[in-house]
């Protein structure tokens, strides 16, 4: 569950900033980020898989 904070803030904040400075109309931009949050929700996912998998076995 940790990996997703080196990630978010490493990864995702420079283009959240970017997005900030940026008009309304940039969907490129907002493409990216949905791409890249994608990437945390699957991080976290796979984290309750393997929490999932050593209390089970």
């Amino acid at each position: 569950m940790i990996t997703n904070w080196p990630y978010t803030l490493f990864v995702m904040m420079p283009l959240n900033k970017r997005l900030d400075e940026m008009p309304d109309d940039a969907t490129t931009s907002l493409r990216q980020w949905n791409r890249l949050h994608a990437v945390r929700t699957v991080l976290g996912l796979a984290a309750l898989a393997s929490f999932l998998a050593a209390s089970l076995g």
